[in-house]
């Protein structure tokens, strides 16, 4: 049975989500347990369609990575799992999310391993991260499993931050363009079409260019703009979603200038990081190659990581299969492999790997960031003076004794 619940914390912050009991007394004890003081408690009732939210509540990487981060620490300060997960359950913002910790705690308490309990939840806890404390259980390290986590998430969170916070101003730019846009189009150039085509002599090309523009957006061809505009997005969507096309798609995002050597560096910073992360906390060259396999997130290199596993199976190097590659495997990636693996200590290589690329992502994102800044005031300022030019210009003209005479 589920029950929807209202609580607030020893802190006193108010607490409100879903739990599973058997009964009421059972949700009401659990709660208490994890130190909740329980204000209300009733029996979740089957929501209508019309009553579902229409944008659920997601758990998002910044979620998983605090709380990571926060379980890593208390397990290092030799406190319990079942305790730690506890602290996490009043503390997690998240509701959907402390739904999640409050039901792993419940599993750990009764008798399952930590990456038991997190494999109940694929869609937030991924195979990496399962097999990651799976192999820190088998060692008697899960604590130092949980810090190499939590700095690989920190890092991944990091680098999605840059490149959002890059993203920010074009898109900012470019929907203010749109509004303008739309306002001359459909309210300032009609207004002044009939006095401008009273003028004697013959318009400018530039201000017949922009009469046109207007009376074809008016007409209907906001419509073919509005498609055209969204098909810059769903295109690249759909191909994603489909097999062929996104095998095209990540083809292509590997060839683009300056682009496709930025995705390169992304994902092979991923691979070597995953692959770092997995081989410290003891798991088999053969199963990191597997699970890193899985969550590359690029066909192309999921392909050359499946040849390498079955190739390092048979007992070639991993330096050997990806040298077969150069175009998506530099020779410096294949250097550095080889150097670990003939010095036994691949995991810390492939950390310095890891360093040099992020390293040079960050600068790439930096000075995206500088230099999109002046390109968007520069093509601002050309759509600006095109129409002082096709507008204003015409009218000064008119008021100056008229044009033509």
């Amino acid at each position: 049975m589920k029950f929807s619940y209202r609580a607030r914390t020893k802190e006193g912050k108010v607490q409100k989500g879903m739990i599973e009991a058997f009964s009421k007394t059972g949700a009401l004890s659990v709660l208490e347990k994890y130190g909740f003081y329980v204000t209300s408690l009733e029996e979740a009732k089957k929501l209508s369609f019309f009553q579902q939210e229409i944008f659920p509540q997601k758990v998002l990487l910044k979620d998983i990575t605090v709380f990571t981060r926060q379980l890593s620490i208390m397990l290092k300060s030799a406190i319990s799992p079942v305790e730690a997960l506890r602290t996490q359950v009043s503390q997690a913002e998240n509701q959907k999310f402390r739904e999640k910790i409050l039901k792993i705690a419940e599993m750990v308490e009764t008798g399952s391993s930590l990456s038991q309990a997190f494999s109940t939840y694929p869609d937030i806890f991924d195979s990496f991260y399962v097999n990651c404390i799976r192999s820190g259980e088998a060692s008697g390290k899960v604590a130092d499993s949980l810090i190499y986590l939590a700095e690989h998430l920190e890092s991944e969170y990091n680098l999605r931050s840059k490149i959002k916070g890059a993203m920010i101003y074009p898109i900012v730019v470019i929907t203010a363009s749109i509004a303008v846009f739309g306002l001359v189009m459909f309210y300032i150039v009609p207004r002044m079409t009939d006095v401008l085509k009273d003028l004697s002599g013959e318009l400018p090309a530039s201000t017949r260019a922009i009469i046109f523009l207007s009376d074809f957006t008016k007409g209907g061809g906001w419509i073919l703009i509005v498609a055209f505009l969204g098909s810059l997005f769903l295109i690249p969507e759909y191909l994603k979603h489909s097999e062929k096309g996104k095998k095209f798609y990540e083809r292509i995002s590997l060839k683009l200038p300056m682009i496709g050597d930025f995705n390169k560096k992304v994902y092979l910073s991923r691979f070597s990081e995953n692959l770092s992360v997995l081989i410290a906390a003891g798991l088999p060259i053969t199963q990191a190659l597997k699970i890193t396999r899985k969550i590359i997130g690029n066909s192309i290199y999921e392909e050359i990581i499946r040849n390498a596993e079955e190739r390092v199976a048979r007992g070639e190097t991993i330096s050997s299969v990806l040298s077969r590659y150069p175009k998506e495997i530099p020779s410096f990636l294949v250097q550095m492999v080889s150097t670990g693996e003939n010095t036994g200590k691949l995991e810390y290589t492939l950390k310095n790997v890891v360093d040099f690329y992020q390293g040079d992502i960050e600068r790439f994102v930096n000075n995206i960031a500088k230099i999109i800044e002046p390109v968007m005031i520069i093509i601002l300022g050309i759509m600006v003076g095109i129409l002082v030019i096709s507008i204003f210009v015409p009218l000064y003209q008119l008021s100056s004794g008229g044009m033509g005479i």
